[in-house]
């Protein structure tokens, strides 16, 4: 007895490649459309890190009852948290290309903040935090007061 023909079930290798391209094409236009909002997302972050430490300096301050120093290294893109006398480094932060946050600027107006046991600092500070032309601004007043805000 002879079966009747039936078509067959299922996909055919070329149907398959049309659409494994389609997604790649879609996938790679979301991946570029990304790619700006995660760098400014490491730029927002790597901000709040540093008002956060600079923060943790003014509490650091207040509880050994010394003054701590803010030391800002452009060249590296990096700062640290020490002691008056630097022997002691309560933080350290990479923010540049071989850090967390692969920032590739960092400025600092001055280099060096001292904060005091009483939360004031020496001299105000303007820290600029960058990558790609996105920018942030933190900044610690005479007074103790610490704002990020976008650099236009």
């Amino acid at each position: 007895m002879q079966v009747p023909w039936r078509p067959r079930r299922g996909y055919t290798i070329i149907e398959l490649l049309i659409v494994m391209v389609i997604i790649a094409v879609l996938a790679g236009l979301a991946y570029v459309k990304m790619v700006p909002a995660l760098q400014r997302g490491r730029v927002r972050s790597a901000a709040s890190l540093l008002a956060g430490d600079l923060q943790y300096a003014q509490v650091l301050a207040a509880r050994n009852r010394e003054p701590i120093v803010i030391t800002v290294n452009t060249a590296s893109l990096t700062y640290q948290v020490t002691d008056r006398s630097g022997t002691y480094v309560f933080r350290s932060r990479d923010l540049g290309p071989t850090g967390e946050y692969g920032l590739d600027e960092v400025s600092a107006a001055p280099t060096t903040l001292e904060v005091f046991p009483n939360a004031v600092a020496a001299q105000s500070g303007t820290y600029v935090l960058g990558l790609n032309g996105y920018r942030r601004r933190v900044t610690f007043s005479r007074a103790g007061q610490i704002r990020v805000a976008v650099v236009p």
